[in-house]
């Protein structure tokens, strides 16, 4: 026969739960029966029967409810001995249990590090549930073996007994007949819920060794003819166990785990029924009266439960005062620790070895048992299950179906169990005493309907009939809820107890439901039957055992049908039952459910290992809360959540700290002194604490703390982008970094490659600031703070060594005495060291060294010493990162910096120093004054100093360099008369120098020098100054170059007078306007008094209107007060003539027109300047002699202001040119028509002088700078082949539009720029007529009309017509003519006007008494070129005396095509392509003759806009 194989395959879910609840046979053997056991090193024939009814070979058949047979595979049953039914005590498992998860987590390794899904792989969701958590498998094997029989339910009832006795016995009748009333008589039948009329079977045990077969046969007939067929006869020991020729532990892995586990729950149950009570203790186990654990081994082959090992030399909190209140008081899991409960050493090693370590405690188990003996075991069981067992529960089933269940499902059973009757009486129900039922309440007995139709269900259940075994359990739930028994007995028992039965068919309903092959239709019926299940037991029937054992059995049976998104759920109820140690094992295997989702939720698995980390940590598993707490932490590293990372750090700190593992507490401990929202006495606790463990840490392994270096210690936090160095000369950088900068960048600094190092020379200190923040809420002290630097001798190639950053701390360490001046001594420099900072909480300082370097070479500031708190040396590293580089793509896809240098400090050798200091500075002074200053300088350096220059952030405030006049006006040179004029020549370019040279000769070591400066009060309010002086060293070549010295002071500026000016036209002339200037003094003191005015031009000149403004009164204003004063402005007669031809004079607004032009096509050219511009500087003044404007302090000043103020209106006219496009290249800074005006006053009594600029005026007609293009060409002086260029011009300015739309649009259409009509007109005749209308009743007058064509480029047709007082001023044609429309052509000069009577004329506010009108033509038509005029003489006529106003004109002005240079480049074309000289020639004459003699040519047509222009003021003429 084959040997028995037993199953090597893990369990399926199903598989676990059919043997948890298969059928439960006792074994009652007689002394001599069990000898033949031991033989084998087996303690009980139960025991030898274990492992092989734990698998039944075969398929096993069985009868279902409705008499169809079934197979069954994998079928098992349990043995137990007769004594061994009752359950064990809670309090002996709950300490087996922690002590086997507690050894599973020593060693563990995690190899499934997860942070997020991507470690979410197929690796982790395909390992078995040892290869993840190997503790939870242990937890829940030990839980579920550990059952016993209970009134509720008959899973762990017997449904069979054996009765073994030995071949050797001399009477087997009479010990057969011993046993059954041993088994009868047994305590446990008392019980009123246990049925003691059970199934026998006989076993008659043969030693097949020493005993003779013939007579165990006839004991089996003998035993066949008392007792009935019920009878078999099991063989064994058929093998010497001295045999030497076979081993002896062949078998003995059938037994290996089945021995241990049933001498442990043997010992259980023992130490159970020794307390007398419900629960156990050591003090009950060590007074048995078997005698020790050693002594119950050798007899029951039992011991006693586990204690932790107290040898550990881990540290406690209790060993340390700061963790002295830090701990568990009442720990569950945990062994009480009063000294009558201890074992001796002995018993607990061999305990622990049998609970956790059963392969210490083997035996040859089944050492004289052949492979005949095996398989007879199993056969015999086979065929005992087969024939008799299973047969025997299938005609109970039937029989309890029929009588029983039968009925209670009728129409009668349901009326009575809807209406509360029945045939039950209260005698069925018996009423336990406190100790016998495990709630000291209602029990049903055994015999009672409700116990039997549950013991139905079960055996059902047992035999796998799901289905029926669910209808069972919902009828006898109905029964449990219709039962109203408990009233009897006192509501709350009975309601317990109620609770108790109904809950348990809850349960089985959910489990008969999973276990079912089919696939699950509701969900949701399973999770209500199993909640409330799991409710009932934990809050009313207070049976945690049985809701942890149904949320077991859901959980495997989810798992298998991979319901993960249920599990949490059923898992997560458990966690308001006391057990932490079990809460923390189901949120743990929570977690990993929420992984195993399709789509995993990794934070719901973080959250739920948190919750089980605090269990476990409450249950005393500090390995398993350190465990899942660091799991959880590599998920929420990542997240920034404060709070979570607080307390994640702070426990796994303390449970590192009960671990032994003083490095990990440490870290988690650093991670707490940073910035979060804890409080401040949190954080002081946190603080303690740590220095606490650091100090015991470093007296462990004999280091000194202010030595070694913390590394990567969080306090303080550097603020590295703000580190700066500077030269200690140099004023602090902190405030308007950017404006140094930026005056700083156009310099040509030391190294051009390397502009950003700070270079200094030998033996000039090196300031070095540097921020640092207290994070914390809570003070911190720092001390001995000192620069990590390191020095190289290179200039080129800097290699820091690798324990650099320690020679600054350890220097300082080395050089503390009592007598230590707090400097740090180095060899190639020295360095500052502060004694001591307070940190306030969230404080940020600025710590300020001083570095003293020796030698050449480099100096790099790489990192902060300090010592935190006198205890923890830090080291903190600066780091700064540089510019974004955003050049390629892989830059602009990641974030890229370029190395930063700017505290690296390049020393060169000894060098000048300049040091500057302005003498005179006043702190207030008035807008417009000038006040004379002093720049002193001197070279602090030891080599001397050259080419000193400047560089200001205001440089319309200063003039430096300028030296002062001796007069008594200083400043303000005077010239000889009151009224001047002079012409000059300026740079017309929109720049101005930037650096100013103030020194060009050398200034040796040591000297100094005085250079005059002037300030001016340009515009009101407070202002810094900043300047930055550059300079070289007499040495040429050198390493270090040009060096910089940043300097600032400042001043404010007080309002003194507020000027406002307006101009108007002149009567007298087309190019004359008045000039209106409004002064108030805003002073309340002082009186001020008018010098002079100066206007400066290329066009204009100013002149006093009268005599009467250089009145007393207009040259003085008091305070408070406002003056007006009136000068007249003309056009200015021009330069002499210079001998070029017109056309050959670029003009300012002909220059701005070229090149916006340029810029819109796109034309490659090297960048033009304005050509220099001729201004005319006349001056007016109110004394005998004249300020003169043109010297070179107040010629400065005015061209910085006219500058600011054109920077500032292009910048706000032009801002949608592209920052790129140089507007230097653009726009001059003067134009044709500008004029600025300088208003010059003084103070007498104050000995305060100034000026102010009036800038801005413009007199020309405004058009937008930006005009269309003409047909002369600038690439050709005379316009030939203008026709060409033209169209070649145009067609790439239409190519460009298509690209360049937008910047036409905005230049076409400028808001801040508004056409107006480039014509102005003006009458002259004379005032004063005489005439006598006597002889002659007419009187005509002569009237000159002139017509100027203002613009410099258009080129405009025009058409007069002149009115006489009856004629409306607005068209009263039939078709209106529009402002823009072209004239008619065609129209004859003729004096016909037609009218239209009726019409009032509302137009002109001047009406004359007595009509005139216009002799002659009245309509004139024209052509004008650019800058040019006509003039139209006309006749007045009059038929009275009076005065009349004769200004009545209507004139329309068209933009139109040139036409002379159409024509003269036509000829010449012609000409040119003739070859002949002479024709050329020919044509100029041409061209002269007709400059002579042409006639007005035919109107053109219209390019662009149309005007219409009348007279808004009157010209009278008077009569007489």
């Amino acid at each position: 026969m084959a040997s028995f194989q037993p199953r090597g395959r893990e369990l399926s879910a199903r598989e676990m739960v059919s043997r948890v609840m298969s059928p439960r046979i006792t074994v009652i053997a007689s002394p001599d029966a069990t000898e033949l056991c031991q033989a084998n090193h087996l303690p009980s024939v139960a025991d030898l029967l274990t492992p092989f009814g734990e698998q039944i070979e075969g398929r096993i058949t069985v009868h279902g409810s409705m008499g169809l047979p079934s197979s069954i595979d994998n079928f098992s049953v349990r043995f137990t001995e007769m004594d061994q039914l009752e359950e064990i005590d809670s309090k002996t498992t709950e300490r087996w249990l922690a002590e086997v998860v507690r050894n599973e987590a020593k060693g563990f390794e995690d190899g499934f590090q997860i942070k997020g899904k991507e470690q979410v792989t197929s690796d982790y969701l395909n390992a078995s549930a040892d290869q993840v958590y190997p503790w939870y498998s242990k937890y829940r094997d030990l839980l579920l073996g550990t059952g016993g029989v209970t009134d509720h339910e008959t899973f762990d009832h017997p449904v069979a007994s054996i009765i073994a006795i030995s071949s050797f016995s001399a009477d087997p009748i009479g010990d057969i007949r011993k046993l059954i009333s041993t088994s009868t008589s047994s305590v446990i039948f008392e019980r009123a819920y246990m049925d003691p009329s059970i199934l026998q079977y006989y076993i008659l045990i043969h030693d097949n060794a020493r005993g003779n077969l013939e007579s165990a046969m006839n004991m089996l007939d003998a035993m066949r003819r008392t007792f009935g067929l019920n009878c078999s006869m099991l063989k064994i020991n058929s093998v010497n166990p001295n045999d030497s020729t076979q081993r002896k532990d062949r078998h003995a892995y059938l037994w290996h785990k089945c021995v241990p586990r049933s001498k442990l729950l043997a010992l259980g149950r023992i130490a159970k029924d020794s307390t007398g009570t419900g629960r156990s203790s050591f003090s009950s186990i060590n007074s048995n009266p078997l005698g020790t654990i050693s002594e119950l081994i050798s007899q029951r082959s039992s011991m006693s439960s586990p204690v932790y090992s107290t040898g550990s030399s881990s540290p406690t909190f209790a060993q340390n005062p700061v963790f002295a209140q830090v701990g568990n008081d009442e720990e569950d899991g945990t062994f009480n620790q009063e000294p009558q409960s201890k074992l001796q050493s002995e018993d607990q090693e061999i305990t622990i070895d049998l609970l956790i370590h059963p392969e210490k405690l083997a035996e040859p188990y089944g050492c004289c048992l052949s492979n005949d003996d095996i398989s007879g075991i199993a056969s015999l069981l086979r065929e005992m299950l087969a024939q008799v067992i299973i047969p025997n529960m299938e005609r109970s089933i039937a029989h309890w179906n029929e009588q029983v269940a039968a009925s209670r499902k009728g129409i009668a059973g349901r009326f009575r169990r809807y209406f509360g009757t029945g045939s039950k009486n209260p005698a069925t129900a018996i009423q336990q005493s406190a100790s016998a039922g495990p709630n000291g309440g209602l029990i049903y007995p055994h015999a009672s309907p409700e116990a039997q139709m549950r013991k139905l269900a079960d055996w059902a259940f047992m035999l796998r009939d799901y289905k029926f075994a669910s209808s069972v359990y919902e009828t006898v739930k109905k029964d449990f809820a219709s039962d109203k028994a408990w009233k009897y007995y006192g509501g709350a028992q009975a309601s317990q107890n109620y609770a108790y039965y109904s809950t348990g068919a809850s349960e089985m309903i959910g489990l008969c439901l999973l276990m079912s092959p089919q696939s699950l239709s509701v969900k949701n019926d399973i999770d209500h039957y199993l909640e409330s299940a799991v409710n009932a037991f934990i809050h009313k029937a207070r049976v945690p055992f049985f809701a942890a054992r149904a949320t077991l059995f859901c959980y495997e049976l989810f798992k298998q049908r991979n319901m993960y998104r249920e599990s949490p759920v059923t898992l997560t109820r458990m966690t308001a039952e006391s057990s932490d140690l079990r809460n923390g094992l189901f949120l743990e295997q929570a977690a990993h459910c929420y992984l195993k989702l399709p789509r995993p939720s990794v934070r719901k698995y973080a959250f739920h290992m948190i919750m089980a980390g605090h269990r476990f940590n409450k249950a005393d598993q500090k390995e398993h809360a350190y465990r899942c707490y660091m799991a959880a932490s590599l998920v929420y590293d990542s997240k920034g959540w404060e709070l979570v990372d607080d307390h994640i750090s702070c426990t796994v700190g303390r449970q590192s700290y009960q671990l032994g593992k003083s490095e990990e507490v440490l870290e988690h401990y650093t991670k707490l002194l940073r910035e979060s929202r804890q409080t401040p006495q949190q954080q002081a606790v946190y603080m303690k604490e740590f220095l606490s463990v650091y100090r015991d840490y470093t007296n462990k392994i004999e280091a000194d703390p202010l030595r070694e270096t913390f590394p990567d210690f969080p306090l303080p936090i550097v603020l590295g982008q703000k580190a700066r160095v500077v030269l200690s000369t140099s004023q602090s950088p902190s405030d308007k970094s950017e404006a140094w900068v930026d005056l700083e960048k156009n310099l040509k600094t030391n190294n051009s490659s390397d502009s950003k190092r700070t270079v200094s020379a030998v033996g000039e200190h090196v300031l070095v600031t540097l921020d640092i923040k207290n994070p914390l809420q809570i003070p911190v002290i720092l001390t001995d703070v000192i620069l990590g630097c390191e020095h190289s001798a290179s200039t080129s190639n800097f290699t820091v060594p690798e324990d650099a950053a320690e020679e600054a701390h350890l220097a300082l360490y080395a050089q503390q005495t009592p007598n230590f001046d707090g400097r740090v001594t180095f060899s190639a420099f020295d360095c500052d060291r502060i004694d001591r900072v307070i940190m306030e909480p969230g404080q940020v300082r600025t710590l300020k060294f001083e570095i003293l370097p020796k030698k050449e070479g480099q100096i790099k500031v790489m990192g902060l010493h300090c010592n935190v708190e006198g205890q923890v040396h830090a080291y903190k590293e600066i780091i700064k990162r540089g510019k974004r580089l955003n050049k390629t793509k892989e830059q602009m896809m990641s974030q890229v910096y370029e190395e930063d240098k700017s505290l690296d400090i390049l020393i060169a050798p000894e060098m000048p120093l300049l040091d500057v200091q302005f003498q005179s500075v006043p702190e207030m002074i008035l807008s417009g004054e000038v006040c004379e200053l002093s720049l002193q300088i001197k070279n602090l350096g030891k080599k001397g100093l050259k080419n000193l220059k400047v560089r200001m952030s205001h440089p319309t405030f200063f003039c430096i360099g300028e030296s002062r006049d001796e007069s008594d006006l200083g400043l303000y040179t005077k010239g000889e008369g009151g009224q001047a004029s002079e012409w000059l020549e300026i740079d017309n370019s929109l720049q101005i120098q930037s650096t100013q040279t103030i020194l060009e000769a050398v200034l040796a070591p040591g000297e100094s020098a005085t250079i005059p400066a002037w300030l001016r009060g340009e515009r009101i309010g407070k202002h810094t100054f900043l300047f930055v002086f550059s300079y070289e060293s007499e040495q040429e070549k050198t390493a270090m170059g040009v060096r910089t010295l940043r300097h600032a002071i400042s001043a404010q500026v007080l309002p003194s007078l507020k000027i406002n000016a307006f101009t108007r036209p002149s009567t007298r002339g087309l190019n004359e306007f008045i000039l209106g200037i409004e002064t108030e003094n805003l002073q309340t003191v002082p009186n001020f008094e008018f010098l002079q005015i100066s206007s400066m031009s290329a066009s204009w000149v100013i002149e006093a209107v009268s005599k009467s403004e250089d009145s007393e009164d207009s040259r003085s204003i008091a305070p408070r007060q406002t003056v007006f004063t009136y000068y007249r402005i003309r056009k200015s007669e021009g330069k002499a003539d210079t001998g070029l031809p017109a056309t050959t004079v670029i003009t300012p607004e002909k220059f701005t027109a070229r090149a916006l032009e340029r810029l819109v096509i796109g034309e490659e050219k090297p960048r033009d300047i304005p050509p220099p511009l001729d201004l005319k500087i006349c001056h007016l003044s109110t004394i005998d002699s004249h300020i003169n404007s043109t010297s070179p302090v107040l010629k400065y000043f005015s061209r910085a202001s006219r500058l600011g103020w054109r920077q500032n209106s292009i910048a706000n006219q032009f801002s949608f040119i592209p920052a790129a496009i140089d507007r230097r290249s653009l726009f001059p800074i003067y134009g044709s028509n500008d004029i600025d005006l300088a208003l010059f006053w003084n103070i007498p009594k104050m000995n305060r002088r100034g000026h102010h600029y009036i800038i801005g005026i413009n007199l020309g007609v405004q058009q937008n700078p930006f005009q269309p293009i003409s047909e002369y060409g600038y690439g050709t002086e005379d316009g030939a082949d203008g026709e060409e260029e033209f169209a070649r011009r145009r067609a790439l300015y239409e190519q460009t539009m298509k690209d360049q739309a937008a910047l036409i649009q905005s230049l076409t259409s400028n808001p801040h720029f508004r056409d107006e009509s480039p014509v102005k007109i003006s009458m002259k005749s004379e005032d004063l007529v005489h005439h006598d209308f006597g002889p002659k009743r007419l009187c005509s007058t002569p009237v000159k009309v002139v017509i100027r064509n203002c613009s410099w480029n258009k080129h405009i047709a025009y058409t007069l017509e002149m009115l006489s007082s009856k004629d409306p001023m607005v068209p009263q044609r039939g078709v209106v003519v529009a402002p823009g429309s072209a004239p008619e052509s065609g129209r004859k000069s003729t004096s016909t006007v037609s009218t239209v009577t009726g019409v009032v004329d509302q137009t002109n506010p001047h009406v004359n008494a007595q009509p005139f009108f216009w002799a002659g033509p009245t309509v004139t038509t024209g052509y004008l070129e650019p800058l040019s005029q006509i003039e139209i003489e006309v006749l007045a006529c009059f038929t009275e005396y009076g005065v009349y106003d004769i200004n009545r004109w209507r004139l329309e002005v068209q933009v139109v095509r040139p036409q002379r240079a159409k024509n003269q480049s036509r000829k010449k074309k012609v000409a040119r392509k003739s070859g002949s000289k002479e024709a050329v020639a020919a044509a100029e004459v041409v061209e002269d003759e007709d400059d002579e003699d042409r006639a007005p040519p035919v109107p053109p047509q219209g390019i662009g806009k149309g005007f219409m222009q009348m007279p808004n003021l009157a010209h009278y003429i008077q009569i007489a």
